[in-house]
């Protein structure tokens, strides 16, 4: 990947997260980039430092979708940005087995999860903001059932779900996984 490739996915990666209004897949993760602009940019150097990275796109992912505002200096030369990575690379690859264990820590009756009670959050999203459960866990549960819908109305001025939901709606396409499966497993656990 050369210099320019790696600032344009850079900034389209950024934009997916940081604006409600670019989605990385509807363009393909194509943002206008001018060469001559680019080429007079002081930060050059970070970007062709990271181009040289073996999965740039992934790297990009993991680091803006947990702060859009990182800069390129913060990832290209920061062994956090690294380890944030591999974490990353890792849940992906374990996704399962980290669902398997996710669902462990919910109620076993279904919608007591997604419930929203008068003036608190739901279950759910209380696991996941103590960290107990992981973003991946939260997004694919709320994607099988169809509840941040729901959550949209209920916590219309909630500024914690507020400040999530994008969040959740963007990180969601990155996630890879067999929904059949995860489905299926899902549904082994909870009851009715």
């Amino acid at each position: 990947m050369s210099a320019l490739e790696c600032y344009q996915q850079y900034l389209a990666i950024k934009q997916h997260f940081s604006k409600p209004n670019y989605d990385y897949f509807k363009y393909n993760g194509k943002v206008k980039v001018n060469a001559a602009t680019f080429d007079a940019r002081k930060d050059k150097l970070f970007f062709q430092k990271l181009a040289k990275h073996p999965d740039v796109t992934n790297f990009l992912v993991a680091n803006l979708s947990e702060n859009d505002k990182a800069w390129i200096k913060e990832l290209a030369y920061s062994e956090s940005a690294e380890k944030t990575y591999k974490a990353w690379i890792k849940r992906q690859q374990s996704l399962t087995y980290i669902f398997q264990n996710d669902l462990e820590k919910l109620d076993r009756v279904l919608k007591n999860n997604f419930t929203c009670k008068s003036g608190e959050h739901p279950l759910l999203l209380k696991k996941f903001l103590g960290k107990e459960i992981s973003l991946e866990t939260l997004c694919i549960l709320l994607e099988f059932s169809g509840a941040k819908a729901m959550w949209d109305t209920k916590m219309e001025y909630d500024l914690v779900w507020e400040s999530f939901k994008t969040k959740i709606e963007k990180y969601l396409p990155f996630i890879k996984y067999e929904k059949d499966k995860l489905v299926k497993i899902a549904l082994d656990y909870f009851e009715e």
